[in-house]
């Protein structure tokens, strides 16, 4: 775990020197980004649970949906089949009435009629066919999206209970950063923690950054070789003049394994 193990300040007339100081910031830093690293473990999920939480969430929106068409469809069959069978009977009566006309303006109005009736009917008839294939598809869906595998349930509790592990680990982890992070604050002390405060306002999440080279690690700019030179001695507080953020040199300061 990063921490402050290699970190010890040492205070001499109540006055922290330059290194003093610069170890405790780094320490703070690297607390601080494993803060959030494990933050990020505990809240969010791997991309494989996610993965399968939204197809299981996607297989239950498509099988609440397919029930609410079902529903919608057997409504839609039960409202027409009264009005077809009374298209029916219509058509049917009809039929006689053609069969008795006398003349041919009888005839005519009576054809138009049952025209009229078959034309309905045929409409609300295919309607019909249209539902019930519908609703033999839908019923299909819903047989189908009903039912999850015992693999892929099984995937699924696993990987909810191997998350729930990592959530607990990362809590774990979480407190004892908390501890070190109240000890090292505790040992640099109100000023120095005012300081560091006031730089992590204005350059957070980044305020300590390691050279890179003979560049700032955090906005890639060359740096002075006076400053270089200076940012190894650890004599003063160095920054980089770009981005302001502090800086300090890798190989002096080791982040533990």
């Amino acid at each position: 775990m990063v921490g402050p193990d290699w970190f010890r300040l040492s205070v001499r007339g109540g006055v922290l020197k330059a290194r003093e100081q610069l170890s405790g910031y780094i320490a703070l830093q690297r607390l601080l980004d494993h803060r959030t690293a494990l933050k990020r473990e505990r809240d969010t999920p791997p991309e494989a649970l996610t993965t399968l939480r939204t197809q299981f969430a996607e297989r239950h929106d498509k099988l609440e949906h397919a029930h609410k068409r079902r529903e919608s469809l057997q409504g839609e069959q039960g409202s027409l089949q009264p009005e077809v069978e009374a298209l029916r009977e219509e058509r049917e009566h009809f039929r006689k009435q053609k069969s008795q006309v006398t003349n041919m303006k009888q005839l005519s109005a009576v054809v138009s009629e049952l025209d009229h009736v078959e034309s309905q009917l045929k409409a609300k008839e295919d309607r019909l066919l249209a539902i019930w294939q519908e609703l033999e598809v839908t019923d299909a869906d819903i047989a189908t999206l009903g039912e999850e595998s015992h693999e892929e349930r099984t995937l699924r509790e696993e990987a909810e209970a191997a998350w729930d592990v990592g959530r607990k680990a990362a809590e774990a982890g979480l407190a004892d950063v908390e501890r070190e992070l109240s000890n090292v604050q505790r040992e640099l002390g109100e000023a120095g923690m005012a300081s560091f405060k006031k730089l992590w306002a204005s350059r957070k999440p980044n305020a300590v950054v390691p050279m890179d080279g003979t560049a700032c690690s955090a906005c890639h700019a060359d740096l002075r070789p006076s400053l270089v030179q200076l940012v190894r001695t650890n004599e003063e507080l160095q920054f980089c003049d770009h981005c302001r953020r502090l800086l300090y040199d890798p190989e002096k300061f080791k982040a533990s394994a």
